[in-house]
Parts: structure tokens; sequence; C-alpha cells
């Protein structure tokens, strides 16, 4: 008994602490310069992003111990985007209401005109102070 609750504890473990990053980018049109800085990042588990014409919105989760270095690590981010896509107003937050409303748009597979909306009003919502 206590052999198969030994076994049970180890297999808990082991699929609690999954390395496994999760990466979305919507729509996959020519997201290359976004990607290669993402995956250069070791201070995050993965992101989820959304693009059109004129914005980049990037939620990123920040690993564990690394948050209390959430705005400075944001920050550094935007920079090195900003760099490579000088012509896209780029947002990056660690804040999990814009991760979920990113994934609700991935989800949905918006159109032009609604992702346009859809970002906007992340926008607001990113302002705003809890």
């Amino acid at each position: 008994m206590k052999k198969i609750l030994c076994v049970c504890l180890m297999l808990l473990l082991l699929t609690g602490c999954s390395s496994e990053r999760e990466e979305a980018i919507y729509p996959e049109v020519d997201t290359q310069p976004l990607q290669q800085i993402l995956n250069k990042q070791d201070t995050i588990n993965g992101y989820k992003s959304v693009v059109n014409e004129n914005d980049v919105l990037i939620a990123i989760d920040i690993k564990r111990m690394k948050r209390f270095k959430k705005e400075k690590i944001e920050k550094k981010i935007k920079k090195q985007l900003e760099e490579k896509l000088p012509n896209k107003e780029i947002l990056v937050s660690g804040d999990l209401k814009i991760r979920w409303e990113l994934e609700e748009i991935i989800d949905k597979k918006l159109k032009t005109k609604e992702l346009t909306k859809k970002i906007e009003e992340i926008k607001l919502l990113s302002k705003e102070e809890t």
C-alpha cells in the first residue's frame, strides 16, 4: 500500500512540474521576429499573442520566482519588440485578464473588423488599475 502511495505521489509531482511552454500567435502571418524574441526569453513560461496591421498584443506567463520583476520583464520584451517591429504599437502584459481576453480571440478566430474592435477594448482594459 505504501509503495502504491509513493508511486502515485511521484507521478503527481512529475506531472505538476511540467516545463512545457504554451505559445500561440494569431493570425500566424509574418510572426518570425515575434517568435524569435519571445522564444529567447528565459523568464517566461509561455505567451499568447494577437497581431493586426497596427498592433501587437502579447500576454506573457512569467515564471513564479521572476514575478517580482514583472514590470522590468515586460519593459525589456517591449523594447526588444519595438526595435524589430518599429511600425507597430506594442502591448506586453503579464496580467491574467489580458491573457484570458487574448485566448478568447484566438479561440473564436475573429476576423479583421471584430479583431480591431476587440484589440481596442483590450488596450483600454490594460490601462485600468486594479
